[in-house]
């Protein structure tokens, strides 16, 4: 069973991803290897993988992240404002898409497959790019197993760009609930800056309350 895994797994890579359906099928089988052999981390591969195969989630992957959200916005509290630079790691989380390449290039080397699907810049860009197509307009909503202060269910979103075959910018946008009150939008802007031969990732945030017209 392993091995059929990964060898699923590498010839997919290898030829590269052309269509929404073996974009879902690549991280379908790499989640299911991760939960196989109980690989732990990879959260934000994990998580792009889920919003592929399910509109609703509660399992243990999203618990710790509902239960930083709500941290978070016990801190907002506190200090009576926002301010998402104090939870680098709900920062990431929030933002996760940007960290995909990151995590699937770590997972692929691993287990001994070729990488080059996430170093090679149009070989990625492709990838990405069928990744938004699949998760565009799915929302996914995320629900508390048990009672949590300051919310009880989370819903986040892709809108589509207004440019056809632009990848970037993502826009990500998480409705936070508690009951059936909306309290808080979080909109994570992921865009890419050409620096010379590079490419670099940059994220904002943007924070809507009921105060500013949620």
């Amino acid at each position: 069973m392993r091995e059929s895994i990964l060898e699923k797994i590498s010839e997919l890579v290898a030829k590269g991803i052309k269509s929404e359906a073996e974009c879902v099928y690549l991280l379908a089988q790499t989640r299911k290897y991760m939960e196989q052999q109980g690989m732990p981390g990879y959260w934000n591969l994990r998580m792009c993988a889920n919003w592929t195969l399910h509109s609703q989630l509660d399992n243990p992957t999203v618990q710790g992240f509902l239960r930083e959200l709500n941290d978070f916005l016990i801190d907002a509290e506190a200090q009576s404002r926002y301010n998402i630079d104090r939870h680098p790691s709900l920062k990431s989380k929030l933002s996760f898409v940007a960290s995909l390449q990151d995590e699937l290039s770590e997972f692929l080397n691993t287990v001994g497959i070729d990488s080059t699907i996430c170093t090679d810049y149009s070989a990625f860009r492709s990838l990405l790019g069928i990744f938004g197509q699949v998760i565009e307009d799915t929302p996914l909503l995320c629900k508390a197993n048990s009672p949590l202060s300051h919310l009880s269910e989370v819903t986040f979103a892709r809108r589509k760009s207004i440019f056809q075959k632009d990848i970037y910018p993502i826009s990500l946008y998480w409705k936070i609930k508690n009951g059936d009150k909306a309290i808080l939008l979080i909109k994570s802007d992921i865009r890419s800056v050409p620096l010379g031969p590079f490419e670099v990732i940059t994220k904002t945030f943007t924070i809507v309350t009921n105060d500013n017209e949620l």
